[in-house]
């Protein structure tokens, strides 16, 4: 999906001309900007425009409701059925993605794709529990990654403990996925890796989970007043809700059956500064959005190893 941010101060609309927003069709069509946009009828000079379809496309005027409406009502219902699901905003610096992830809370009309989502699963598990019966009990977990050496820390550990100081919470680590891993055709180095020891505390209401999503913000390192523009863009925040779900055992014998699906809220961050010429030195490091990108083209085209797994 893609989502237009609006013209900066300044930017005329003549300038902008070289992109036709269609939300209908949902698709956008780019013109040479060298031929003026679609106006320009000059022969000889005109390069053919290019068009790109996506499943959704909001205009620069969308709100903060329609992006988030467009994007997660499949999802979240995806995963109360009981699949894992996974929203992010990708893009270049200063273009949006904490705003429309987070939003502010200064109206209803303004809040983010996270918060809207707590909102809105927690609604439907309600009805799912009317209609069915069943059980479910929510958690909800934040890790943040961040610094050049993308560093992972536990933005709950603190709420779990009620004393715990910065720094001194169990670290959360990267473990191999029996499960995943084994079904990985290729060598040991694509297992699929999971979070392991982050806090995931018990969130009975929207309310609940909505708190543990503000303690979480408070405790990430960019949000911290001597942060720099550097640790910013080097800075992201997986926010996980982890529905848990039970149903009583159809043949009379009492048992219970049940699973976990996880809804994965991430706010990205840039990651546009390089460390440096140096590939030694350098390797590895602050890699987090260019790695995205070949993640995103394997798994779409169905690579059999996935980069940077």
């Amino acid at each position: 999906m893609l989502r237009i941010c609006p013209a900066p101060a300044g930017v005329t609309s003549e300038s902008n001309s070289f992109l036709k927003v269609d939300p209908r069709k949902k698709q956008i069509t780019l013109f040479d900007p060298a031929t003026n946009g679609p106006q320009n009828t000059t022969r000889g000079s005109q390069v053919p425009p290019k068009m790109f379809a996506f499943d959704a496309v909001f205009p620069h005027d969308a709100s903060q409701a329609e992006v988030s409406a467009g994007t997660v009502a499949e999802v979240i219902q995806s995963v109360v059925d009981g699949a894992d699901g996974c929203v992010f905003c990708f893009g270049h610096t200063k273009l949006g993605k904490s705003y429309t992830m987070m939003g502010k809370d200064d109206s209803m009309q303004t809040l983010g794709i996270i918060p809207c989502s707590i909102s809105w699963l927690f609604k439907l598990i309600n009805e799912r529990k009317e209609k069915t019966g069943a059980r479910f009990s929510v958690r909800a977990s934040a890790v943040e990654v961040w610094g050049k050496d993308e560093k992972l820390k536990d933005l709950l550990s603190e709420v779990a403990t009620g004393s715990l100081q910065d720094g001194q919470s169990p670290g959360v680590y990267l473990c191999e996925d029996p499960i995943c891993g084994m079904q990985m055709p290729s060598t040991q180095s694509a297992l699929a890796k999971q979070l392991q020891n982050q806090s995931e505390l018990r969130a009975p209401t929207a309310e609940k989970a909505a708190f543990f999503l503000d303690a979480a913000i408070a405790s990430r390192r960019s949000s911290k007043p001597d942060c720099d523009e550097e640790e910013q863009r080097n800075s992201h925040m997986l926010f996980t809700l982890h529905v848990y779900q039970y149903r009583m055992d159809k043949s009379g014998k009492g048992g219970m059956s049940g699973g976990r699906s996880r809804l994965h809220l991430i706010d990205l961050g840039s990651c546009v500064k390089a460390l440096g010429k140096s590939r030694d030195s350098g390797a590895g490091l602050c890699l987090s959005l260019s790695a995205l990108g070949n993640v995103i083209l394997a798994l779409v085209n169905g690579s059999k190893h996935i980069p940077y797994k």
